[in-house]
């Protein structure tokens, strides 16, 4: 019997006016994506409207970025959002959590991120679970590459080990271990809902005061002799003392106009949600050699993703090719996959740069201009931790965790890339 779907407050549903988004031709490198505007209407606000600092983007980057910065009393903030709370990434994603990387950076700081998602947990309520991440090696290549990567894990305080096929099926009851040469266990991973997150944030975020701007789309960053002055939606011109952009994939069409590149390129990826279930298995598992990843939501649905060739900027699309190469990677664990109903299937970006890091922190040449893009695929996961360390460089000049200074816009023309290895999907 289907679980009990919690819907949100009718406020938030107003607020949100929910719809589909129009479809989008393509993403042509540089050039700003054709949007219709939105069939639906809101107040046109006042014209010259200040506030101390400006969002733009509504997903779990913008919203964490938000809400540290009304709890540490930035002033008046305004989150702008063209389509709905979450349509960008933050829906399409699996919800998966984890600091098993092989980056001091990325170790860093999700190990912070995942205290934060506890007490988000705690504070606000959100559904999240510590039911760690499971990493399946079918090859003795494989193997050996998860020892050097718990290795790196150990090495940094991350608890990773090895496990065998007994403890596999206590964790996983329905995995088959028959093609398994070695796994790789991260009691500290988890998951966390993207729905709930959004709602939650979006609930917490209107009683500290923060602003809504759903459905006004910020189409010009506005500058005068390097100073950002604020932004100019398809409504009104809108000033800011600050202004940070978290729009994912689409970061480029407000950088590009300034003679900003921000690094970030967007490549669809692909997933797909089954039929609810009971207990399947708790971890996220994820199949090393493929780089295909599946998780139990907290409905019972098995969500699963896997990699398939796509263009750099190519236009979000239904690909058959995908469903059945999910089938096939998962059938060699999953032997009863092929007899499960697929429910829903959908494409979404990975926001990508060159060394599957984030660009977190100021733009060089513009003052009070801040981004925070290029996850990688790593987006809602760093999501808190994100909003933490966007709140320091906005309010205090610097990010309170040392690492992050390495992951600014910069790095890409002193050519210090900071790389990393355990990158899935």
């Amino acid at each position: 019997m289907p679980g009990k779907v919690l819907l949100p407050s009718s406020d938030f549903i107003r607020e949100q006016e929910v719809r589909h988004p129009a479809r989008e031709a393509r993403l042509p490198r540089g050039e700003a994506s054709p949007r219709a505007r939105p069939r639906w209407s809101f107040p046109a606000g006042e014209e010259g409207v200040r506030y101390n600092v400006v969002v733009v983007g509504g997903g779990i980057t913008g919203l964490c970025t938000a809400y540290s910065l009304a709890l540490r009393g930035a002033g008046r903030v305004a989150v702008f959002e063209r389509s709905y709370l979450g349509s960008g990434s933050t829906f399409r994603c699996a919800g998966g959590i984890r600091a098993s990387f092989t980056s001091r950076e990325h170790i860093v700081l999700m190990k912070k991120s995942i205290e934060l998602w506890a007490k988000l947990a705690q504070e606000l309520g959100v559904k999240y679970a510590r039911s760690g991440y499971l990493w399946l090696s079918s090859t003795e290549e494989g193997l050996e590459r998860l020892k050097r990567y718990m290795r790196i894990h150990n090495e940094n305080g991350l608890p990773t080990r090895l496990v065998d096929e007994g403890f596999i099926r206590e964790i996983a009851p329905y995995i088959s271990t028959e093609r398994l040469t070695g796994a790789l266990y991260d009691p500290l991973a988890g998951k966390a809902s993207p729905f709930d997150a959004v709602y939650k944030l979006y609930s917490a975020l209107r009683r500290l005061g923060v602003e809504f701007r759903i459905g006004e789309s910020v189409v010009e960053v506005e500058a005068e002799g390097g100073s950002v002055k604020g932004v100019r939606t398809d409504r009104k011109r809108v000033q800011a003392d600050a202004v940070v952009l978290a729009t994912g994939p689409y970061i480029n069409e407000l950088l590009r106009p300034l003679g900003v590149d921000p690094r970030v390129t967007p490549v669809p990826h692909h997933a797909a949600v089954t039929e609810e279930f009971g207990r399947l298995f708790d971890p996220l598992v994820i199949d090393f050699e493929s780089g295909a990843y599946a998780v139990q939501t907290f409905h019972g649905n098995l969500l699963m993703g896997v990699e398939v060739p796509e263009e750099p900027f190519a236009p979000l699309e239904v690909r058959l090719e995908f469903l059945w190469r999910a089938v096939k990677e998962w059938s060699k664990w999953m032997p009863w996959l092929p007899r499960v109903n697929i429910l829903r299937y959908w494409p979404g970006y990975y926001e990508v740069t060159p060394d599957h890091h984030p660009v977190l922190g100021p733009v060089s040449g513009y003052e009070n201009l801040y981004i925070a893009a290029g996850f990688s695929g790593h987006g809602f996961m760093m999501g808190p931790v994100v909003g933490e360390v966007m709140a320091d460089w906005v309010l205090s000049g610097e990010p309170g965790i040392p690492e992050a200074k390495n992951l600014v816009l910069e790095r890409f023309q002193l050519g210090r890339l900071v790389h990393e290895l355990a990158v899935i999907g």
